[in-house]
C-alpha cells in the first residue's frame, strides 16, 4: 500500500485533475479548538479518540474506496464503543460547528464516510450481535458487516437479507434501501428492519418502528442518513441454509449473446433466482455471471440449465454451498486504490449492452470492470413505492456499476477518464434516477432523483428530526431552514 504522502505525489505526477485535501491545506476547523476540550472528549469516551498526530490516524481514516475524491484529512476520528460515545460525539460537533461524517462499513463510493477537517464518528467498533432463533430476528449493533451478520445466524438455519458484498456495513447498507442475492424473494433489506435506535441531531437516543416514532421509521428504510445515526438494528430473519449458487465464465466473444439473454431470462426467473452480471478481466476479458438460487436445491440444476446452454461457459463453479459462501463466491484480490461510477436503468436495452461493450473494449486497465448488478423482480417489487422512502421498484430495472481498481498511481489519470466517460456514455440510457447506496453524484438534483415521488414527504421528516442538517454527509436532504 502506498503511503497517504506517496499516494499524492504519485497522483500529481499523473496529472489527475482531481483535489487533493488534507496535504493541501495549512490548517483545519479543529486547530481551533482548544487542546483542553479536546482532552475532555477523549477521557469521556469509552472507545478511541484519534487526532492527525496519532500514530494509527492514516490507517484510521482509510476508506474501503480509496482515491484522490475520497482521499481526505478530517480533524478527529472518534472509535465509537457504544450509544453514549456517539452522543458525546454529536454534541462536541454541534457545539464547535464541526463538519460530521458517521463510518460503519466505510464503503461510500463519494467519501461521504470521511471528511476535511471535521468529526469521524466511526461506529465500527459497534460489533454485539444477539439472535433470537424461536422469533427469527437478530438485534445487531451499527458496525456490523454483512458477513458478521451471517455467520451469527447461520448456525441455526437462518439468515437476514443483505447485500451481495461481504464487507458492507448493515446500517448503511439498510439505510439506503438494501438490495441482494435475497431480495426477489423476501424484499430489499429495509423491508425487513423491524427496528432500529437512533442517536438523533440533539444527542438523544430514540427507537424507530412501526409503533414507536412511525414517521421516522418509515424515512429511515431508504432515506439514508439524513435523520441521524443508527446506533443498533433489528431484522427479521428468514430459514435457509444451503443455496444452489456460484459463477459461470463465458469468454468475451459470447458477451452480446449472453448479456441480451440474461436480461430476458431473469424477466421470467422465480422469485429465488438472482443473478449478477459482470464484464471484467481474469487474465482474458471475460463476462462473468454470478448466480443464486435460494429455492429448493433439487430444482437448482433445471432452473440455471438455460444459462449453461445458451453459451458454453469456461468455467462453471454453481454447486449447493451454504449461503454464507455467496459472499465470497468470484471476489477480487486486493487493491489499493478503486474508483465507482454507478447508474440505474430502467431495463437493459440493446444499444446500453453495445455501449458497456464499447467502453469496456476501451478500458486502460485489468482492474476495470462493468457490472449489473441487483436485477429487479419478485418481492422487492411487489412492495409499493411509498410503503417506505425506497421506492425503486420498478420490475425490470438494474443497476450498472463502473468500477475502476489499480495499484499504479501514474494511472490514476487515465483510470478515472475512462471511469467517467463510461458513466456519461450510459446517461441517454438512464431513467436518470440513483440508488442511494449508488451514488454517483451530489446535490439537491441528485437527491431529488434518489428519492422520487417520496422527496417532499422526506424533507418534512428531515426539517423535523435534523433542521440544522448535523447530519449532511450523505445523499442529503436539505432542510428548508438550511
Amino acid at each position: 500500500m502506498s503511503t497517504r504522502r506517496e499516494f499524492i505525489k504519485q497522483a500529481l505526477i499523473s496529472g489527475s485533475t482531481f483535489a487533493l485535501s488534507g496535504a493541501c491545506r495549512f490548517g483545519r476547523d479543529t486547530d481551533r479548538i482548544d487542546a483542553a476540550a479536546i482532552g475532555k472528549l477523549r477521557t469521556s469516551l469509552e472507545g478511541q479518540l484519534i487526532l492527525p498526530d496519532d500514530e494509527a490516524y492514516d490507517a484510521a481514516r482509510r476508506l474501503f474506496f480509496w482515491n484522490p475524491t475520497t482521499e481526505k484529512s478530517p480533524g478527529i476520528i472518534a472509535r465509537c464503543e457504544r450509544p453514549d460515545d456517539v452522543a458525546r460525539c454529536v454534541e462536541f460537533a454541534r457545539q464547535h460547528d464541526l463538519v460530521l461524517a458517521v463510518r460503519g462499513g466505510a464503503h461510500s463510493f463519494l467519501g461521504w464516510s470521511t471528511c476535511d477537517d471535521g468529526l469521524v464518528i466511526d461506529v465500527s467498533p459497534m460489533k454485539e450481535i444477539a439472535v433470537d432463533p424461536g422469533n427469527r430476528t437478530v438485534r445487531a449493533g451499527s458496525g456490523v458487516v454483512a458477513y458478521e451478520l451471517v455467520e451469527a445466524t447461520s448456525p441455526h438455519d437462518l439468515v437476514p437479507v443483505l447485500g451481495e458484498c461481504p464487507t458492507v456495513g448493515i446500517s448503511g447498507l439498510t439505510l439506503g434501501g438494501g438490495l441482494g442475492w435475497l431480495s426477489g424473494k423476501y424484499g430489499a433489506t429495509c423491508d425487513n428492519l423491524l427496528s432500529a435506535e437512533l442517536m438523533t441531531a440533539d444527542g438523544q437516543s430514540i427507537v424507530a418502528n412501526a409503533t414507536e416514532n412511525p414517521d421516522l421509521f418509515w424515512a429511515i428504510r431508504g432515506g439514508g442518513g439524513n435523520f441521524g445515526i443508527a446506533t443498533s438494528l433489528a431484522y427479521r430473519l428468514h430459514p435457509l441454509s444451503a443455496v444452489f449458487a456460484g459463477v459461470l465464465t463465458y469468454r468475451l466473444s459470447d458477451a452480446r449473446a449472453m448479456l441480451s439473454f440474461y436480461r430476458d431470462f431473469m424477466a421470467e426467473a422465480p422469485d429465488e433466482l438472482q443473478a449478477v452480471a459482470s464484464l471484467q478481466r481474469d487474465g482474458d476479458p471475460l463476462l462473468n455471471l454470478v448466480v443464486c438460487f435460494s429455492g429448493d436445491l433439487n430444482d437448482g440444476e433445471k432452473i440455471i440449465r438455460p444459462l449453461r446452454t445458451h453459451a458454453n461457459p469456461v468455467r462453471d463453479t454453481v454447486q449447493p454451498r451454504a449461503y454464507s459462501d455467496s459472499f465470497t463466491e468470484g471476489a477480487g484480490g486486493s487493491w489499493t486504490f478503486s474508483h465507482i461510477k454507478a447508474c440505474y436503468l430502467e431495463s437493459l436495452s440493446e444499444d446500453a449492452i453495445d455501449v458497456m461493450l464499447d467502453r469496456f473494449a476501451h478500458a486502460p486497465d485489468p482492474g476495470a470492470a462493468i457490472g449489473l448488478d441487483h436485477y429487479m423482480h419478485g418481492a422487492v417489487c411487489r412492495v409499493a413505492f411509498d410503503a417506505t422512502a425506497f421506492e425503486l421498484r420498478s420490475p425490470g430495472a438494474l443497476h450498472v456499476r463502473i468500477l475502476a481498481l489499480w495499484n499504479d498511481p501514474y494511472v490514476t489519470a487515465a483510470i478515472v477518464e475512462w471511469s467517467e466517460e463510461t458513466w456519461n456514455a450510459l446517461q441517454s440510457h438512464s431513467a436518470g434516477r440513483i440508488y442511494a447506496n449508488y451514488p454517483s453524484t451530489e446535490g439537491q438534483a441528485a437527491a431529488k432523483a434518489a428519492y422520487g415521488g417520496n422527496y417532499s414527504r422526506l424533507l418534512a421528516i428531515k426539517n423535523k428530526y435534523d433542521p440544522s442538517n448535523i447530519f449532511r454527509r450523505n445523499q442529503n436532504i436539505m432542510p428548508s431552514s438550511a
